[in-house]
């Protein structure tokens, strides 16, 4: 089914357009940008250009952004479905979202926009998960075939709406005031007392380390995130195997960063042993 998305200017996105987005950031990824933060205006004009050839439009930087952000909605969701959807399994292969039939009907009734993801192979997933999925998406979520899913949720919207449309202008809240009975006396301050200054000096030390601590967790993080250069280059000429195999592990390792920084620094015959090993346990071949 063709998705379109309609913007300020009578801008509909094709199933093709989509697609074709998606590819051209999916190659990015794979030549070693990273993700984590977004891609960068220079990358948004670069798929206009290659777009506005390919389909003879005139699209903007800014029309990608708006669509790529359309589209990390909708992974952004996939992720949530999959980590907390009661009773759901994770079909790792066909990438599908499984509930039986009740619990499917059910859960319908009450969120007919999850429809397009549960029990039917999820569109452009693979893509999804090699532009989106350091970003959203890590190694503990990483589920085998009819494997229960985790309880972890993403905060998100669960509206996918168009993000090319006028954005709608919202007022800012006016803070509160309290205006004091005349009435009533002013509380007397008390002195603080050496203990309670004691107290302060203590609490003030607690927080500085806390923020050194945080701010050291902060770009740890950050380290983990990081792909190695040139990981599908290093993956796609390897003899032997389908092109959805490998292009299915490298999805895999874009999702499990620490799996991938080992995978990228082994010889090429441990590399093929790594990728027959997942290909033989994912597809039973």
């Amino acid at each position: 089914m063709e998705n379109q998305q309609v913007g300020n200017h009578g801008l509909h996105w094709t199933s093709s357009m989509s697609t074709y987005m998606l590819t051209h950031f999916n190659n990015v990824v794979a030549n070693g940008t990273k993700t984590s933060t977004g891609f960068k205006t220079v990358h948004h004009n670069a798929c206009a250009r290659d777009l506005n050839d390919h389909f003879r439009l005139s699209l903007t930087g800014g029309q990608i952004a708006n669509h790529l952000r359309y589209w990390k909605k909708k992974w952004a969701k996939i992720i949530r479905l999959k980590n907390s959807l009661s009773g759901a399994l994770w079909d790792e292969v066909n990438f599908i979202i499984r509930l039986d039939h009740e619990h499917y009907t059910e859960h319908i009734k009450t969120h007919k926009g999850d429809a397009e993801f549960l029990n039917k192979p999820i569109e452009h997933y693979t893509e999804m998960a090699v532009i989106f999925g350091n970003s959203l998406a890590t190694g503990q979520y990483a589920k085998g075939s009819n494997e229960p899913l985790a309880e972890d949720a993403l905060e998100i919207d669960d509206d996918i709406v168009d993000e090319d449309a006028p954005a709608t202008p919202t007022t800012p809240a006016t803070p509160s005031s309290t205006v004091r009975d005349p009435s009533v006396p002013k509380a007397a301050k008390k002195a603080k007392t050496s203990a309670q200054q004691s107290d302060d000096k203590l609490m003030a030390t607690f927080t500085a380390v806390g923020d050194k601590i945080a701010n050291a967790i902060v770009a740890a993080g950050k380290s983990d995130d990081e792909l190695p250069a040139g990981l599908w280059n290093s993956i796609k000429d390897i003899p032997g195997f389908q092109p959805a195999h490998l292009s299915h592990y490298y999805a895999h390792l874009v999702e499990n960063v620490r799996i991938a920084r080992a995978f990228h620094s082994l010889d090429f015959d441990n590399k093929l042993i790594w990728v027959a090993r997942y290909v033989a346990t994912t597809f039973g071949c």
